[in-house]
């Protein structure tokens, strides 16, 4: 039966001119995990060039989207067929980009031109609305042509300024120094228009006056001022012009918008897989004859499903190789490997390709495990618990991943820290609110921590049950109604009673201990787990299993017998409880080598001692520093309790009775449990991920394994066809070749015949 969650090394053959088919193809399947080229360093600092083609389209993109307002939510808001998808033929990534930028940039082009010719637009209406005001200011005193042309020696001119500039035109207009005539009006609160009527030999010095206030002067133009009056539906006419022409540079704004969304929505999910696919197509290995190599991992339930699927789609012109990864036994690539055709495809699991783990020379080769990606996949009650997994890391590919596990401890240390019903129970409800509240809004981390959030919460209840606490209280209380007493419930195996720690801290203190032991056991159990399934079982018995009988009997030992060191050493002697494992922990592994077992024979029997000796003394004071932190168990959950007792006493020091001391106190209630949650809660979160990850996951997990993230590129919009480059092997270049020097020559024969014919 096939491991689900076990990994197929695939490596591919193909001529170069298919290989952004095969990306395309594989990028399809949102199946294949690509391997990582060992030298893709030196290869990226070549291709800065392509990078940075990809960053200008980029940009290019966004600048359009702001000058025509799209934003990613207008093109979710697309509702297109799989077959309305806007195509783009290309050679290759190159041609693909210089296409797209080709189309950008026109658009970008045109947009601007329409910006450039609006704001040449809105300042003509700027000027001509100026002007219609300011001529309205003018009809007050009937202006006409035929006035103005009876100032013989006088000059009229009309301005707009800012009103701010009005006590400097007094100053500097005033009469005495500047003899004229002077009139003004507000054209809004902060723009007034004057006019003024001057001598026609002080035109030099008006100049230099009008300077200083950097006024505006109003056209009086033949077209606007009539000789019977001012002309204002020329004006009106020429306002309406302006505006409809704003109106049609708006109209065609959205007209390209609307033309173009789905190709703009197109060019941004490739411009979003441009980066992806351009770091993939470095993963090939180049080979002679034109032909590169990629390889890449998949589950192996879907082996023969893609080995079929990529014969058909290639046929002759790939070759494939597979190994499968098992998660016990050592695998690695042999040096010389065969390229097979894809009609032949070669399983190497059949052949002598891959080698377990039974020989010296193996043991040197690089573990393909090591780079295989790890499938997490758990049941969906313990799923949201790989987010606190991947905190620590991601669980290498042959060594159990312990998502359940902390799917169980975790919320049991988070409640005995945090043992309230009440406080229980609104987790439980936060946590589910928030799921349902954000489940399209927020991200998968987010609401898993939400889910986490509800079974803390759970844990929290149980504990609370332990503890006899319901919002601080020994009975379920709700507006002065007494729905039970919190009885206190009788542990069995332990055969202990933990209610109202304050009242019984050494219980408590006891049980906190047996929780650390039991934890940190819990993970040597699965280190011999691993050892045993990684065919290393002999550390597993001399290692993890010793270290645990070794915490078991120190247990046992001071449980049983406290401190009392004279009756350690008494009949039945219960000091060897702890002694002998230590000591086997000191003597058992040189065995190993006198066994000739293979991952011990490279080191001696006296470093193997050495080893063992320097291993028992930091195990056995590791013990009491693990054991000692979870102590905060206790301390945290008598906080924890302390704080509500406080809260409640504050809450009777409010004295009084009718309803509105009724309602000061369920508001005082509400906030002092509000803090308490808040805080004491995000205090013993923090708490428990150390105590799983510092105690716990220390004794077992690695979590330095590749993170599986299967090749994929949005395909929503766009649909991108490389075209495949004719491929001509030496023999058809040659035979070509030969043709047309053959028409060539047959063609100068018959030149020389015609010429001949024609002139001698």
């Amino acid at each position: 039966m096939t491991d689900k969650s076990s990994m197929v090394l695939f490596t591919t053959n193909i001529n170069q001119n298919y290989k952004d088919i095969l990306l395309q193809y594989l990028a399809q399947l949102n199946l294949v995990h690509i391997k990582i080229k060992p030298d893709l360093g030196e290869i990226l600092e070549k291709d800065e060039i392509i990078l940075e083609k990809i960053n200008d389209l980029s940009q290019s993109l966004e600048y359009l989207f702001k000058n025509l307002g799209i934003t990613e939510s207008d093109l979710q808001k697309l509702n297109i067929e799989p077959d309305q998808r806007k195509k783009f033929e290309a050679k290759d990534i190159n041609d693909l980009i210089s296409h797209l930028t080709n189309e950008i940039n026109y658009y970008s082009n045109r947009i601007d031109e329409l910006k450039k010719y609006r704001t040449s637009i809105e300042v003509e209406l700027e000027k001509i609305n100026t002007i219609h005001a300011s001529y309205l200011f003018l009809e007050k005193y009937n202006l006409t042509r035929d006035k103005l042309t009876k100032f013989k020696n006088l000059e009229f001119k009309a301005f707009t300024t800012f009103s701010k500039n009005l006590e400097n035109i007094e100053n500097i207009f005033e009469f005495s120094h500047f003899p004229n005539f002077l009139h003004y009006d507000y054209l809004a609160d902060d723009r007034i228009a004057f006019f003024i009527i001057y001598p026609k030999e002080q035109e030099e010095e008006f100049r230099d006056k009008i300077r200083i206030i950097h006024a505006e002067e109003i056209p009086i133009l033949k077209k606007y001022l009539l000789s019977n009056g001012i002309n204002f539906p020329r004006i009106t006419k020429e306002i309406k012009f302006i505006i409809t022409s704003l109106n049609k540079n708006d109209k065609e704004l959205e007209r390209i918008r609307e033309d173009n969304l789905l190709l703009f929505a197109a060019a941004y999910e490739i411009v979003q897989n441009l980066e992806e696919y351009n770091w993939v197509s470095h993963q090939f290995e180049e080979l002679p004859l034109n032909r590169s190599s990629l390889s890449f991992y998949l589950p192996s339930e879907r082996k023969e499903e893609i080995q079929q699927g990529l014969v058909e789609k290639f046929e002759d012109k790939i070759t494939i190789e597979t190994i499968d990864i098992k998660k016990h036994k050592f695998v690695s690539l042999k040096k010389d490997t065969d390229h097979v055709h894809s009609g032949k495809l070669k399983d190497k699991k059949d052949d002598t390709d891959f080698k377990e783990e039974s020989t010296e020379h193996e043991e040197k080769k690089k573990d393909l495990r090591d780079s295989a990606p790890t499938i997490m996949r758990n049941n969906f009650l313990v799923r949201p618990f790989e987010t606190i997994t991947k905190m620590y890391g991601v669980p290498t590919y042959s060594e159990i991943d312990p998502t359940p596990l902390i799917a169980i401890t975790f919320p049991i240390i988070f409640g005995l820290m945090f043992g309230d019903m009440g406080h229980g129970l609104v987790l439980i409800i936060s946590g589910l609110v928030g799921y349902i509240v954000f489940r399209n809004k927020k991200g998968k981390d987010f609401l898993n921590f939400c889910w986490i959030i509800l079974y803390c919460g759970i844990g929290a209840v149980l504990a609370g049950f332990l503890y006899g606490e319901f919002f601080g209280m020994h009975e379920i209380k709700l507006l002065n109604t007494v729905f039970m007493h919190l009885e206190p419930f009788n542990i069995p195996i332990v055969n202990i009673t933990l209610n109202n720690p304050l009242n019984n801290i050494m219980t408590v203190f006891k049980f906190a201990v047996l929780i650390g032991v039991f934890h940190l056991n819990l993970g040597w159990f699965v280190q011999f787990l691993n050892y045993w399934n990684q065919s290393r079982k002999f550390l597993g018995f001399t290692d993890s299993l010793v270290k645990i009988i070794l915490l078991t009997g120190g247990t046992i030992l001071i449980f049983t017998y406290g401190f009392d060191i004279y009756t350690w050493l008494e009949p039945p002697y219960p000091i060897l409880l702890p002694l002998v494992p230590g000591i086997l922990l000191i003597v058992l592994k040189p065995f190993g080598k006198i066994f000739h077992l293979s991952y011990l024979k490279e080191e001696s029997v006296g470093g193997l001692i050495g080893e063992g000796t320097m291993e028992a003394f930091e195990t056995l004071l590791s013990i009491m520093s693990n054991v000692a932190s979870y102590i905060r168990l206790l301390a945290l959950a008598l906080a924890h309790i302390s704080l509500m007792v406080a809260i409640i006493a504050m809450g009777d020091l409010i004295q009084g009775e009718g309803i509105v001391n009724d309602i000061i106190n369920i508001i005082s209630s509400i906030f002092g449990n509000m803090l308490v949650i808040l805080l004491e809660g995000l205090l013993v979160f923090i708490n428990a991920i150390r105590l799983h990850f510092y105690e716990f996951f220390f004794k077992f997990y690695q979590g330095s394994g590749v993170n599986y993230l299967p090749f994929y590129l949005n395909d929503n919009y766009s649909v991108i066809i490389f075209e495949v480059a004719s491929i001509k092997d030496v023999i058809s270049e040659e035979i070509e070749r030969e043709i047309e020097s053959k028409v060539t020559h047959d063609d100068i024969i018959k030149a020389e015949k015609l010429i001949s014919k024609i002139f001698f």
